[in-house]
C-alpha cells in the first residue's frame, strides 16, 4: 500500500522545483498536475445518476473510489506519493475524509501578486487586466482555485506543512528536511545543483497545450529571479490582491 499525501498551495511557488528534487529519491513520486481529484468527484457524482436512482446500490462505486489512489498509481514504484492538485477545495476535503483518508499537505505559497506577475511575465499577454481577471475568476480561474484551496486548508486546520517560496529558494535543503521529518520519511541525500527537468515515468510536460513554452521550466541551479512587479501588473491590481494572502 502506497502512502498518499498531497502537494497544494499556489502555482508558480516552487512546485516543479520541489518535485524535481524530491523525485531524485526513487521511493518518492511527486506527481505533475493531477486529474485524480476530478476523477474522484466524477465518480462520486454517479450517486446522483439515473442508473443509481433507478437501482440505488452504490457499493461498487464506493469500492472504486476507495481504491482509486492505489490503482491510479500502481505503475509507480515509489512507496510515497504526493498528488499535486487543489485538494483544499471543500468538496475534495469532504470526499477524502468520507473515504477514510486523513490528508496531510505540503503547502507551497508565495505572495499572490508575485504569482500573478510571474504568470503575466511568461504569458506575453496583450491585455493584462483581462488575463488577471481570467486567472482570478471564482468559477474557473486557476489562481483563484489555488488561493481558495490554500485558504480552506489553513482555515479548516488541516494537517499541513507550509513552505514559503523565498524560504524554499534560499534554504532549500533545510526545507526539504522539514518535509522528510513532517511526513516521517527516511532521509535521502539530495542534490541541489544541476537540477534535471521534471519527468515522471519518462514523461515530460507539454506546456504548449496551454500556450506556454516554459511554464514548468526549472533552472539547473536554484536561484530567485528578481524583477519589478509593477513592470507586469498595474498598481490597482497590485493593491487589490496585496491583502489576499492568508499565511
Amino acid at each position: 500500500m502506497k502512502k498518499i499525501y498531497f502537494l497544494a498551495g499556489y502555482s508558480r511557488s516552487g512546485n516543479t522545483l520541489l518535485s524535481c528534487i524530491l523525485n531524485q529519491n526513487k521511493k518518492i513520486a511527486v506527481t505533475p498536475n493531477s486529474c485524480v481529484s476530478t476523477i474522484m468527484n466524477n465518480l462520486f457524482e454517479l450517486h446522483e445518476s439515473e442508473f443509481i436512482k433507478n437501482f440505488p446500490e452504490t457499493s461498487g462505486i464506493d469500492n472504486v473510489i476507495k481504491k482509486l489512489f492505489q490503482n491510479y498509481y500502481e505503475n509507480l514504484e515509489a512507496e510515497t506519493i504526493f498528488d499535486r492538485s487543489s485538494w483544499g477545495n471543500i468538496a475534495n476535503l469532504h470526499l477524502l475524509k468520507k473515504y477514510g483518508i486523513e490528508p496531510k499537505f505540503i503547502l507551497l505559497v508565495r505572495p499572490l501578486i508575485e504569482v500573478l506577475a510571474s504568470f503575466v511575465k511568461i504569458s506575453n499577454c496583450e491585455n493584462v487586466r483581462e488575463f488577471v481577471e481570467k486567472m482570478m475568476n471564482p468559477m474557473s480561474g486557476k489562481i483563484y482555485k489555488d488561493w481558495l484551496s490554500t485558504k480552506n486548508i489553513i482555515e479548516t486546520k488541516q494537517n499541513y506543512l507550509l513552505i514559503k517560496y523565498d524560504d524554499l529558494i534560499n534554504n532549500t535543503e533545510i526545507n526539504v528536511n522539514k518535509i522528510y521529518n513532517y511526513f516521517n520519511i527516511q532521509k535521502f541525500q539530495h542534490t541541489y545543483s544541476n537540477i534535471k527537468p521534471f519527468e515522471l515515468n519518462g514523461v515530460k510536460y507539454n506546456d504548449t497545450i496551454y500556450g506556454y513554452s516554459n511554464l514548468h521550466f526549472v533552472r539547473p541551479n536554484i536561484e530567485k529571479q528578481n524583477y519589478d512587479i509593477e513592470e507586469y501588473l498595474p498598481k490597482d491590481i497590485i493593491k487589490k490582491y496585496l491583502e489576499w494572502d492568508n499565511f
